[in-house]
């Protein structure tokens, strides 16, 4: 499977990074964490829509 490069806005970058940290923190309940790697699944999904990927 071939690794396809996003561009995200700075806004998006920040959002990104604390939903990382959400989703990598175990002491936090497990459906917070999930909830967390969904939006930040959404926000990649969106920057993908709006032709922002490089190949």
């Amino acid at each position: 499977m071939q690794r396809i490069t996003v561009k995200v806005t700075s806004d998006e970058m920040q959002e990104l990074k604390r939903l990382a940290e959400i989703v990598k923190n175990e002491q936090l309940p497990l459906s917070q964490r999930r909830i967390a790697k969904l939006q930040y699944e959404s926000i990649i999904k969106y920057a993908k829509m709006n032709s922002r990927s490089i190949c």
